[in-house]
């Protein structure tokens, strides 16, 4: 089976394989002394136990990268041991090591949160390459979480390995200690409000909540209603008063998403409350102080906005304190298969289904693709083919066709050799899952049987 792991090497440093340090667990007490001397051998560490209560003691003591776990324990169960390391430390992988039963038993590990699994014989180097897979995939975790960037903020994760990311993250860190207010741009779906989120996280008013307000969202009068509040009375049907966000979210943290989409008039009454700390309820006379922190975001250009006055100027200055930009997908493609890792395996926690992967095909396509709409449309392009596949493996049938058509037409733009071309290799697969009827080929691909033949003529495909 294909398994997307595999590409965790190509982005991290071969130094960090070094001194890997590996827990066996096997009732072979032979087994056991080879493979801990092998890896030895290959500059890892490692240590063993023969059962439950040993390995039990082994992680009082022992902090292992990657534990490789026998299925079968003498009379022990090596699931509900399973079950139990994944309840205690969950954070390490674990690699199932069969050798009885059918492939349900590594089908159930996995659901149980087994990182992988391999049959017995044991092949060293293959074994050997699954742990380097396990232990990169851990070390990107630790070290985003601890140091780069991977951060859990009420049920979202930030997740990223491209170093103009990291170098924001370390400067938005710095910057959200002060109370100063901060506008985040960038283009639709790159996560801005996740980077919200980061602020706040670091910020000195962390344990308050953080309030959102999605400026497009809301005609001018009830996102006036919704900024300000207004009093009992303010207009017809205002029977009692209401609390602004504003007001709500005093001594905590605003976020505006779509700034630049709201109304002049709006933009004149935040400006007068960032540089008084005092708004109005609509209808009312006293003033209300409010020691709020802003954070907007915008995907338009807010420069030409400005420009154009469709953006006040003095606001504008007002929040540029702090301008953060935040990269599109196409700049850090290094996160491609990291956020297709983490929206599999999310799918896979969620629905409680195995564990998919994609075609090298469909990995081909997702790495090359421009994703216009970023992150979001990453995200539900992986939930739609994880939808659509009938198997484990994700194959080109079960792209969205809006994408395919897109990636085929990139590809020509590069390329005139019929044998690269991704849209024949696409022909061929349809042609063999519709057993070669053409014209069922034709309607799965949304084209005229002409056109199909004359595909097939250009490509040399013979039936």
């Amino acid at each position: 089976m294909y398994n997307i792991y595999t590409f965790c090497i190509e982005v991290e440093n071969m130094d960090t394989h070094r001194n890997v340090k590996i827990l066996i667990i096997d009732d072979k007490e032979k087994l056991c002394r080879i493979l801990k001397k092998d890896f030895e051998h290959m500059a890892c560490k490692a240590e063993y136990a023969l059962n439950t209560y040993e390995t039990r003691e082994k992680m009082k003591i022992y902090s292992p990268d990657v534990i490789i776990l026998d299925l079968r324990l003498g009379n022990e169960s090596g699931l509900n041991l399973l079950k139990e390391l994944k309840t205690t430390h969950q954070h390490i992988p674990v690699i199932m090591v069969t050798g009885y039963g059918t492939i349900e038993n590594a089908v159930e590990a996995v659901k149980l949160g087994a990182y992988d699994y391999i049959q017995k014989p044991v092949n060293f180097n293959e074994i050997h390459q699954r742990v380097l897979n396990a232990a990169s995939h851990k070390h990107l975790r630790d070290e985003n979480i601890e140091l780069k960037g991977q951060l859990k903020l009420d049920n979202n994760i930030l997740i990223t390995q491209n170093q103009n990311m990291l170098d924001m993250l370390e400067k938005l860190r710095k910057l959200s200690e002060r109370n100063f207010p901060i506008l985040i741009t960038g283009e639709s779906g790159t996560g801005k409000e996740l980077i919200a989120d980061f602020i706040h996280h670091h910020s000195t008013r962390k344990l308050k909540k953080i309030y959102k307000v999605n400026c497009a969202a809301l005609p001018e009068n009830l996102l006036d209603n919704e900024l300000f509040g207004h009093e009992k009375g303010a207009y017809t049907g205002a029977d009692k008063i209401f609390k602004g966000i504003f007001e709500r979210a005093n001594e905590a943290t605003l976020f505006l998403d779509e700034i630049g989409d709201m109304p002049l008039e709006i933009q004149a009454k935040i400006l007068r409350t960032l540089q008084n700390n005092e708004i109005r309820r609509l209808g009312g006379k006293s003033i209300i102080h409010v020691d709020v922190r802003v954070i907007g975001a915008t995907n338009k250009d807010i420069h030409e906005m400005v420009n154009k006055g469709q953006f006040r100027e003095d606001l504008f200055y007002r929040l540029n304190l702090a301008m953060i930009e935040v990269p599109s997908l196409r700049e850090r493609r290094e996160d491609i298969l990291l956020l297709v890792d983490f929206f599999l395996r999310e799918l896979s926690e969620t629905l409680g289904n195995h564990l998919k992967s994609l075609s090298n095909e469909v990995l081909k396509i997702i790495k090359n693709y421009s994703w216009p709409g970023n992150i979001r449309e990453l995200r539900n392009v992986i939930h739609y083919m994880e939808a659509i596949s009938d198997s484990d493996i994700i194959t080109l049938q079960d792209l969205p066709p809006n994408l395919l058509q897109t990636s085929v037409q990139e590809e020509n733009k590069f390329t005139k050799k019929p044998g690269d071309s991704m849209e024949e290799k696409l022909i061929r697969e349809t042609l063999k899952s519709c057993r070669y009827n053409k014209k069922k080929t034709a309607e799965f691909l949304k084209i005229s049987r002409k056109t199909l033949y004359n595909k097939l003529e250009k490509y040399g495909i013979q039936l």
